[in-house]
């Protein structure tokens, strides 16, 4: 009988072990929802609805990430990021569109070929150009030049599915280049219900990721929700290796999509090389874009975008497209008035640093993309209009450790009653998801 006992009770701490073992698991799955959001006897619709179950509502956009960008080499002295076709309207033919950069110096001299149906190959004819950033004369203090690499044909001769450049300078072997098909943007095109309202290229390349605010997961999480709270849910991480784990983890338990993109830049970055390698994401940003969303924005984990509405799927009146629609259609950047606000890691929300240096300018404009022009133009066209404070605005959190002259300044003062009401609202909804 006493055996007996001894195997019942060794059964039902077996049985209370895998109980306990089960609760753990699940605590596990989901203890950093429990960590980040906190809304048991909460009402707000709104914000709850941005919550999910786990699992995505829809599928990511494929033509936003794929396909995959990487730096590859090209002859010997370059290098390609991404490949784009463009195919031509009125007449046949089309061209394919290539971000390159190359050793200072190097001579550009290439062949080039389009990939069609698997087997057959056509040539093309290569042509060239200096990113708008680059000077015309050598500039000796950095060590690589950016292009743009073209590969055009007259004629039709189907969907190309890869393009390739030989430098006749070298004996290396021709890489092919996979590309993403684009298509002429228009008016008409925008009102495509798969057109997304807006994105964000967030620029991780860039950004210094052991800075206090890149260090501050409560922060970079913020950055996200703030633009989401927008109605933007689709950010294209470009050197995604470098948000922290605990961050995707969050994020993936939300409607927001993220797409990583690599950047393994071949050549050393500096600061005198910072501005240039922006422009190159910037230009890839564009390009991934046209045709996917309706405007798109490039910042760093530490720029926020507040502007007076949110975007809107349905585009209705009081969406921020609407509002930005009273411009002309040529008019496709608007630049937004930036404020160097300090960051205070002991203020819970964002929002809440209210003092910023006048002093402390940023080192390149803020500018809110509109995708609405064709992709040759779109990077062509650098003229921009500034918008309004009454508009919109964008918020860079930096360490006021030195403070200017003039010493640090309210950011609300410069706000309008409503505009500051549409902000506090925005707040709020941040501080349920927080």
């Amino acid at each position: 009988m006493r055996k007996y006992q001894q195997l019942v009770l060794l059964l039902i701490s077996c049985l209370s072990v895998g109980i306990l073992l089960m609760y753990k698991t699940e605590n596990n799955r989901l203890k950093y929802v429990l960590k980040y959001v906190n809304f048991f006897g909460r009402s707000d619709v709104a914000v709850l609805r941005r919550l999910e179950n786990g699992t995505k509502e829809d599928l990511p956009q494929l033509a936003l990430w794929r396909p995959m960008p990487v730096w590859q080499v090209i002859g010997d002295s370059f290098h390609a990021y991404s490949a784009y076709w463009m195919r031509k309207e009125l007449v046949a033919g089309g061209e394919a569109h290539v971000l390159v950069v190359g050793k200072q110096g190097a001579v550009v001299d290439f062949r080039c070929s389009l990939a069609v149906g698997g087997t057959r190959t056509v040539q093309g004819k290569f042509r060239f150009q200096l990113d708008g950033k680059e000077s015309v004369v050598n500039d000796f203090s950095t060590n690589f030049t950016s292009y743009h690499f073209f590969c055009q044909v007259s004629r039709d001769f189907g969907q190309p599915e890869s393009v390739s450049f030989t430098d006749i300078t070298s004996i290396k072997s021709p890489v092919k280049l996979r590309l993403q098909h684009l298509k002429r943007a228009s008016a008409k095109a925008a009102t495509v219900p798969a057109r997304l309202p807006a994105t964000v290229c967030v620029d991780l390349v860039g950004f210094n990721m052991t800075s206090r605010f890149g260090r501050n997961e409560n922060a970079l999480i913020q950055f996200f929700l703030t633009h989401q709270a927008l109605g933007i849910e689709h950010f294209l991480v470009y050197n995604f290796d470098e948000l922290p784990e605990n961050i995707i983890r969050v994020l993936d338990r939300t409607n927001i999509h993220l797409y990583g993109l690599p950047f393994n830049f071949p050549f050393q970055q500096s600061n005198e090389t910072a501005r240039r390698v922006r422009s190159i994401i910037h230009a890839d940003c564009l390009l991934r874009n046209v045709n996917q969303a309706s405007f798109t924005i490039l910042l760093q984990p530490n720029e926020v975008f507040y502007p007076n509405a949110r975007f809107a799927a349905d585009r209705s009146q009081s969406s921020l497209q609407q509002q930005l629609r009273h411009f002309s259609a040529d008019t496709a950047r608007f630049e937004l008035a930036t404020f160097s606000v300090c960051f205070d890691e002991q203020k819970k929300l964002l929002l809440d640093n209210i003092q910023y240096d006048p002093e402390r300018k940023a080192p390149y404009k803020m500018l809110l993309q509109r995708l609405e022009l064709p992709p040759t133009q779109l990077l062509a066209n650098t003229a921009h209009v500034e918008l309004s404070l009454s508009t919109g605005f964008a918020h860079r959190y930096v360490d006021c450790s030195n403070v200017g002259a003039d010493g640090l300044h309210d950011w609300r003062n410069g706000v309008r009653a409503d505009f500051m009401e549409h902000i506090n609202i925005l707040r709020n909804e941040v501080d349920l998801l927080i």
